[in-house]
């Protein structure tokens, strides 16, 4: 009996110091080592003492005591030692656990390592957030619901049965493709954020070019309204364009027989002028210096003009006359032409070098390039391929 007794009263000092410690919070830093953490609040947001703390959503401690301080609330938490707190970016919110109301502190790092939290810290009031107050919501809803007409809900709510009425197989269609299309949406994401993230570069491009993208609207507007003060006169020039372009045709159809051989003469004059384009551009440059010297000469009071009697400067060419007969210049009978007469002096002699060998020689026009073996330049002198 005695040993019973002994046995009753054993497991009872027992439970009864598990409750104190568990429970009560009686010596428990005897048993849990912690260190205590003040969190400055606006308000106390529904906390009381006992409220779990928790860090990424693990229990790690509770609120020891929760007291007024000036505008706010100070509450007390104790966190066990063997939780180390990212301090960094903290930030402390109260939360609801569940839909009565029951609310409990999460403490959220920001990321990164140290520092750690340590007995004394302080947790400003910018880190903590709070929830919506349950009076402020129901107000809030209570004013929602004030604001919306009965008679204008009800015709909300009729018209949307009559719209809705009897679609629900093309409703559930609707939203079977609305699923497909997410599915599809998803298995592009990467892409999806590639091109989001480039896109960034084209707006910024885009931006970069708004001042003439501006100056061109502009210009499109001046244009615009330029085209719109013309209309009269378009409407005129459009009206009488079919006149016009019949009247076009009818010249073409009548030049069309001799439009062939005048473009195929102007390709031959064409051509011996571009061979001969030093010889033209030589005339060119002169022939303005010697029209110019000519009008100098006989201006409107007289002439202007002085004779300097130079003989032989320079020498005339006698070299390949040598066996030529002088011939008396009242004599014009016939006479046969004698190709061996000729200048014969070299280029560049003192003498007054003649004779169309020493005229510029007609240059061959060049090789058209990528036409190969189909095309080539020629020399008119030789004829043959240039």
């Amino acid at each position: 009996m005695t040993a019973r007794l002994l046995a009753f009263v054993l497991i009872g000092v027992v439970a009864v110091a598990y409750t104190l410690v568990r429970y009560a919070r009686v010596g428990a830093d005897l048993f849990d080592p912690a260190y205590r953490v003040t969190v400055e609040l606006a308000d106390a947001g529904g906390l009381f003492d006992g409220s779990e703390v928790t860090y990424r959503g693990v229990p790690i401690g509770r609120v020891e005591s929760l007291a007024v301080a000036g505008d706010g609330a100070r509450a007390v938490l104790r966190l066990g030692a063997g939780t180390p707190v990212q301090a960094g970016g903290l930030l402390a919110v109260v939360a609801n656990r569940s839909g009565v109301g029951e609310q409990y502190l999460d403490l959220r790092p920001a990321g990164g390592a140290r520092p750690y939290l340590r007995e004394g810290d302080v947790i400003g009031r910018g880190q903590t957030r709070l929830p919506v107050a349950t009076a402020q919501l129901l107000g809030d809803t209570d004013r929602l619901l004030s604001s919306v007409d009965p008679r204008d809900l009800e015709t909300v709510v009729t018209e949307l049965g009559k719209g809705l009425g009897g679609n629900g197989p093309y409703l559930r269609r609707l939203a079977d493709a609305g699923e497909r299309l997410l599915g599809q949406a998803e298995s592009v994401l990467p892409e999806t954020v590639a091109v989001l993230r480039d896109g960034e570069t084209v707006l910024d491009a885009q931006r970069a070019s708004g001042g003439h993208l501006r100056a061109f609207a502009g210009d499109l507007a001046s244009l615009t309204d330029s085209l719109k003060k013309g209309r009269g006169d378009l409407a005129h020039v459009s009206g009488r364009t079919p006149r016009a372009t019949g009247s076009v045709e009818r010249l073409l159809n009548g030049v069309a027989p001799d439009l062939r051989p005048l473009l195929t003469h102007l390709v031959i004059g064409g051509r011996t002028a571009g061979s001969r384009v030093t010889a033209l551009r030589q005339l060119l440059i002169g022939y303005p210096a010697a029209v110019a010297g000519a009008f100098s000469v006989v201006d409107r009071d007289g002439v202007h003009f002085g004779l300097d009697l130079d003989l032989n400067v320079p020498r005339p060419c006698t070299r390949g006359y040598e066996r030529v007969r002088r011939r008396d210049p009242h004599d014009v009978s016939p006479r046969p032409v004698d190709p061996g007469a000729f200048c014969k002096e070299p280029r560049g002699s003192a003498t007054g070098v003649r004779g169309a060998r020493n005229a510029p020689a007609p240059q061959p026009p060049p090789s058209i390039p990528g036409l190969g073996k189909w095309l080539a330049g020629y020399d008119p002198a030789t004829g043959r391929k240039g």
